[in-house]
């Protein structure tokens, strides 16, 4: 009798490639050569030695080119921090002379404060007095108006035997 077959489940389905990557450059390079570096080319030297001292040649005119450019900017960004300097050196200034006005009008409040508590407590006192003052007088006053009930009933019970007789 026949036996079936086993196929593995990795060999089952559409054909698999795989993603890993690959390490194949691509990119398509152009070089534009000197007719002097196409005749060395042609002569058999190899073309990374021929570009490698093509790029000697041209940094160090770029390096020159470059260095000019960077001392021009370089002397326009010297203007631009002395003009910087020269505005917050001014700018300061202005803070400085602000911060001091606001602290001797701070300094001004301050005392002015204080002579303000000193009248105020002052006052207090003085109100302390002036009830104090008061208290008392009231308490007279509520003192004399009994003196003065007691003698109006006197007087009435004095005129009351004199006109009535006891």
């Amino acid at each position: 009798m026949a036996t079936l077959t086993k196929i593995s489940p990795s060999r089952m389905g559409p054909p698999r490639f795989g993603n890993r990557p690959h390490n194949i450059d691509s990119t398509v390079r152009t070089y534009q050569l000197t007719p002097e570096q196409l005749e060395r080319l042609r002569a058999g030297e190899n073309l990374d030695d021929i570009l490698k001292e093509d790029e000697v040649m041209k940094k160090t005119v770029i390096a020159y080119s470059k260095y000019e450019e960077v001392v021009a900017e370089r002397d326009e960004l010297k203007k631009q921090l002395e003009e910087l300097q020269t505005n917050m050196e001014k700018e300061v200034g202005h803070w400085k002379e602000l911060f001091e006005t606001a602290m001797a009008d701070k300094e001004r409040l301050n005392k002015e404060n204080l002579l303000l508590e000193n009248q105020i407590q002052r006052l207090k006192e003085a109100n302390d007095e002036l009830t104090a003052k008061n208290e008392r007088y009231f308490a007279d006053l509520m003192r004399l108006e009994q003196e003065v009930k007691g003698l109006r009933l006197y007087a009435l019970q004095k005129l009351h035997i004199d006109v009535y007789g006891a």
